[in-house]
């Protein structure tokens, strides 16, 4: 690959898909309504576009003369169609320029039938596009992230009181990915596009439960810290504080860890995912370490 172009790059999921490619040496473009949150890549010699994933046009010449193209839609949209329509306007243009292979982050498992979660669904709808699109695919589907842990419905209890606070209950059991992680499978895709088509789970090199979570906190912050499960209404309310709207629709679904433990596990195979990329993955102790910062309690007196 040579030109590769990047859309999210200025997310938590698509800035180490950016930074890999730039350290792997290829000339990497990235797309943003806001160049300026985009200043940082372009210190380290990325080509910033202004653009929009709605705007047809402007993606058709981004991706012109791309040889690649890393594909993230955002999961909290406005409508649950937004997703696959601006997907539709990525192959489109993917298709149109002749790009070589299209990485898409699917930003979750997809699920193998319709389930009437219209969030969900609509991954079903953007694999349909790609796979009938004719553009050779990588596509991606990661586990649950350890950068979850940094919203404020975890972070904050966990700084103030050690209590490591998810909406799962003990029974499940996670394969915890590291966002630097899915950036390294990004990048080992474009290295190898001889890799398509492939569908791939990829997912963190531990399956652990909410305790376990807790254990590989304390050891990596220095102090105790203990699970709660978290209720689901709850993690509604204090989701909607950050996602207006969200919250309700992503209560629901971690409803069904409770009614359905198992159902909501992660179950990846990682023999199998690292003898097709074999990329070196983060502990989350080793996660939790470098962001012990983030967990660290507030100074005395300070606001809480």
């Amino acid at each position: 690959m040579n030109t590769i172009l990047v859309t999210g790059a200025t997310g938590s999921q698509g800035n180490p898909v950016a930074r890999r490619l730039v350290e792997a040496g290829h000339r990497v473009r990235v797309l943003t309504r806001a160049p300026e949150r985009a200043a940082p890549l372009a210190a380290l010699g990325a080509e910033v576009v202004r653009g929009d994933l709605d705007d047809a046009p402007a993606l058709r010449e981004a991706v012109r003369g791309a040889d690649g193209v890393f594909l993230h839609v955002p999961f909290f949209t406005p409508s649950p169609t937004d997703g696959p329509r601006y997907a539709h306007h990525v192959v489109d243009a993917a298709r149109e320029e002749g790009v070589r292979l299209l990485v898409w982050n699917a930003s979750g498992e997809i699920p193998p039938a319709r389930g009437g979660n219209p969030a969900f669904d609509a991954r079903i709808d953007v694999l349909e596009t790609i796979e009938g699109s004719g553009v050779p695919y990588v596509v991606l589907q990661p586990t649950a992230y350890m950068e979850n842990f940094l919203g404020p419905w975890t972070r904050e209890e966990l700084a103030r009181d050690g209590t490591f606070a998810y909406p799962t209950p003990l029974a499940v059991r996670m394969q915890w990915l590291a966002t630097e992680d899915l950036g390294a499978f990004a990048a080992h895709a474009f290295a190898h596009p001889e890799l398509a088509n492939l569908n791939l789970k990829v997912c963190g090199p531990e399956r652990l439960d909410g305790e376990e979570v807790a254990e590989r906190f304390s050891r990596a912050l220095g102090r105790p810290v203990r699970f709660r499960a978290m209720p689901p209404a709850e993690f509604g309310e204090k989701l909607d504080a950050v996602f207006p709207g969200m919250g309700r629709g992503a209560a629901a679904g971690y409803e069904l860890a409770y009614r359905q433990p198992e159902r909501m596990s992660s179950h990846v195979d990682l023999a199998e995912t690292l003898r097709v990329m074999p990329v070196r993955l983060t502990s989350l102790e080793e996660w939790a370490r470098a962001h012990a910062a983030a967990f660290a309690p507030a100074p005395e007196g300070a606001p809480g």
